[in-house]
């Protein structure tokens, strides 16, 4: 039995500290605190007292997951039937993580016991309309920004900087100048935030454990929301947003469970559920992007706000001097995704010719032989979306790409390369059937804050057709009945 211990969080003038204790000692931890860190901007006195522990916990309980069975400790009493929130959003995770790995080890393991201080209750903010998001220069966050900026006066953007080595890419000249032309290129508030929160943690853990996640896609999300959160609410933001697109809301059932996509940290279900847990203090979170999928953020993005699309920053292999590796599938998926929209893929530092050569014997895995879980079935279709980028960019259109980012590339040894590679990939390509691009699945519109949902929702329409809802009303229906269960013991109810 592991037991965790959390401390009551340290708040200063611009830093809080989060620290706990595990025995017996586990190798999940390098360190057991990690601090959030403040600009001068924010006053974190008026940070809400009732939101700190929800942070720790917000942060620290996707954790649980990997070690349990586990009893937790937490000093305070919470509200009635938090606790079971909670626990039932650790059980989420623990039937997710147990389908990917075959296992069924999917009784409830974690126990959390309580102190006799209450919790400090919820004082609502000031009503507001004032939007903020985070914010980290990927699609989903540029469209958010670039539809924030259109539909709203003067959000708020929120960064979070937490380097995880050996990563780069939070450190990165690169992305030093996509937060200081984002500042610069729309009237926003740009905040960045400074932690030590991912490099507290064994990226390999979970791995090492059998499941095929790393340790950071069960809590970064969490780390950025609650740099958001805590940021936001003290300039007095009340609608909160985070990039969360289609593809994260797969889910499938398995013995009676619902099984999420890998990513469920952001998926609709978990930004539902911690709504209605922040929802007495008058605060709203969603997403924008949940009813499009990826391919229509990056279109969207690339044709609605072509002085935005240039920033993006989407690769997280990138090396220290590096804007984009230009060597992995999704650099190819996103430059791909940019020359159809018309766009060139050296404007967000990807190296077309290098990727082309990196990319010369890709082709689709083969998931025909594994189970359908909701990863499997997202990896189908963003494949499915490289094939269709491929069919519908000729040799010569490659060509011209090539030429137009580097003026002599034709006449190189490497450009040749490049383009025999692009050849190749096509041939290979040409049989396979992918079916045709979906359209965007306005069934998801409603569980978009309804402060912006009526007006995304005419933005989305006038730029695709809508899916068939018939084709994805069974995945909309398991993640209501999810989130119904999540935040049932507090008789919560997300918007929508």
């Amino acid at each position: 039995m592991t037991r965790v211990e959390l401390f009551e969080p340290e708040v200063g003038a611009r830093t809080a500290t989060f620290r706990w204790s595990v025995e017996p000692a586990t190798t999940l931890y390098r360190r057991l605190s990690f601090e959030l860190r403040f600009p001068d901007t924010i006053d974190l006195a008026r940070v809400p007292k009732a939101l700190w522990w929800r942070l720790a916990l917000l942060c620290l309980h996707a954790h649980w997951a990997l070690l349990r069975p586990c009893r937790v400790n937490i000093p305070v009493r919470l509200p009635n039937g938090e606790k079971e929130l909670w626990n039932r959003l650790v059980d989420s995770a623990v039937q997710t993580l147990e389908a990917c790995r075959g296992g069924r080890e999917t009784a409830r393991a974690v126990e959390i016991l309580e102190g006799d201080a209450p919790l400090p209750p919820w004082e609502p903010l000031a009503p507001s309309v004032r939007c903020g998001a985070a914010f980290s220069g990927g699609k989903d966050s540029l469209l958010h920004a670039g539809l924030l900026s259109e539909l709203t006066g003067n959000p708020v953007l929120v960064t979070t900087t937490s380097p995880m080595p050996p990563l780069h890419d939070h450190e990165t000249p690169r992305r030093r100048q996509v937060l200081s032309d984002m500042a610069r290129r729309r009237a926003v508030t740009l905040v960045e935030v400074r932690s030590d929160f991912r490099s507290a943690w064994d990226n390999h853990f979970a791995d090492r454990l059998g499941y095929p996640v790393a340790v950071n896609e069960l809590t970064d999300t969490h780390l950025y929301l609650a740099a958001l959160l805590a940021a936001g609410t003290a300039l007095g933001v009340t609608h909160f947003f985070l990039a969360s697109e289609n593809e994260v809301q797969e889910n499938v059932e398995c013995d009676g469970r619902v099984v999420q996509h890998t990513h469920f940290m952001y998926s609709a279900v978990t930004q539902r559920s911690v709504q209605a847990l922040i929802a007495p203090a008058g605060l709203v979170y969603s997403s924008l992007t949940t009813p499009l999928h990826s391919e229509q953020v990056q279109h969207l993005l690339w044709r609605r706000y072509p002085d935005l699309c240039d920033l993006q920053y989407s690769c997280w292999r990138v090396g220290p001097e590096e804007a984009t590796c230009s060597r992995c599938t999704q650099c190819f998926r996103l430059a791909l995704g940019a020359l159809r929209a018309g766009g060139s893929p050296s404007r967000m530092g990807i190296d077309l010719a290098r990727l082309l050569v990196a990319m010369g014997s890709w082709r689709p895995p083969d998931f025909a032989s594994r189970p359908a879980l909701p990863g499997d079935l997202v990896g189908r279709r963003l494949h499915a979306q490289t094939v269709r980028a491929v069919r519908a960019l000729s040799t010569p259109h490659m060509a011209a790409a090539l030429a137009r980012s580097r003026p002599f590339a034709l006449a190189t040894p490497r450009g040749l390369h490049a383009l025999a590679s692009y050849w190749r990939v096509r041939r290979r390509t040409r049989r396979l059937s992918v079916g045709d691009a979906p359209g965007y699945q306005a069934g998801f519109v409603r569980l978009v804050d309804p402060l912006l949902a009526d007006r995304v929702a005419a933005i989305y329409s006038a730029s695709f057709p809508a899916q068939e809802e018939s084709e994805y009303r069974d995945v909309l229906a398991r993640g209501d009945a999810l989130t119904r269960w999540i935040v049932e013991p507090i008789g919560g109810e997300a918007h929508a």
